[in-house]
This record gives C-alpha cells, structure tokens and sequence, in this order.
C-alpha cells in the first residue's frame, strides 16, 4: 500500500537528484578545471581548450538534465525510464572507469560518479514502483 509519506518521499528524491544533477552540472560548466584536477591522475590531466569546452558542454548538459527533473510532473513511467537510462551510464562508463581501461586515468574521486548513478537508477525505479501503485489505485496518473 502507497501512503502519502511515501509520495512524500519520491518527491524529495525527485528534488535532491534534481539538485544533485544541477550542482554537479553548474561545477562542470563553471569551474571545469577543478572537476579535471580532482577527477583525473596527473598523467592524463590537461587543460587544452577542447578538453574544457567538453567538460563545459558535459556540465551543461547535466545543468538541463537538473533543472528538467526538477520541473517536471514525474510518473511512474518516467521514473522508470529515466532508471533505465542510467544503465550505459553505469554497464558502459563507470564499468570502464573502474574496472576497465579508465583504473588508470581515474583518482578515487570516480567513485562518487558510480555511487550517484547506482543511487539515481536505484532511487528512480523505487519512486517509479511507488507512483505505480498511487497510479493503479487512482486508475490513472500520479500528481
């Protein structure tokens, strides 16, 4: 059974993982060379021009990313599939970062990337669980 604490709870989780994205995103596109510094070992640190365009645009996209969550009347539905669109996020990238090729290039900063996308899928499909169950019983969509 689906109480309104729970509902409660997915949109605070909606709210922190908007925030999250959005910080994260703001850093990137705002201070690009301290997310470098910190991310990467000195042996594959630069700070080209190309390199921080791409970490700008990266943040940027995050940025968007953040304040869409944020904004956005989440259903169950989109719960779900936006936990699905973390799975390249974290079968593809994070995999390679730490236990891939990417071991070499990352400081153990690369662990707060996987931790926060293990939570953002997690979080996702159990606010998507959630406002399946408020949805099924108010035969129709979750506010």
């Amino acid at each position: 059974m689906t109480t309104p604490q729970r509902v409660i709870t997915v949109r605070r989780l909606q709210t922190t993982m908007a925030a999250s994205y959005a910080g994260m995103g703001a850093w990137c596109l705002l201070f690009p060379s301290t997310v470098l510094s910190l991310s990467l070992r000195p042996a594959f640190r630069t700070t080209h021009p190309t390199v921080i365009l791409l970490m700008r645009c990266f943040g940027a996209q995050a940025a968007t990313a953040g304040l869409l969550l944020g904004t956005a009347q989440m259903t169950s539905f989109s719960f779900k599939a936006f936990s699905l669109a973390m799975v390249p996020y974290i079968a593809g990238f994070n995999a390679w970062a730490v236990l891939g090729g990417g071991r070499e290039m990352f400081t153990p900063w690369i662990w707060m990337d996987v931790i926060g996308n293990l939570f953002f899928m997690g979080g996702s499909w159990w606010a998507g669980e959630v406002l399946g169950g408020v949805e099924k019983a108010q035969g129709g969509k979750a506010n």
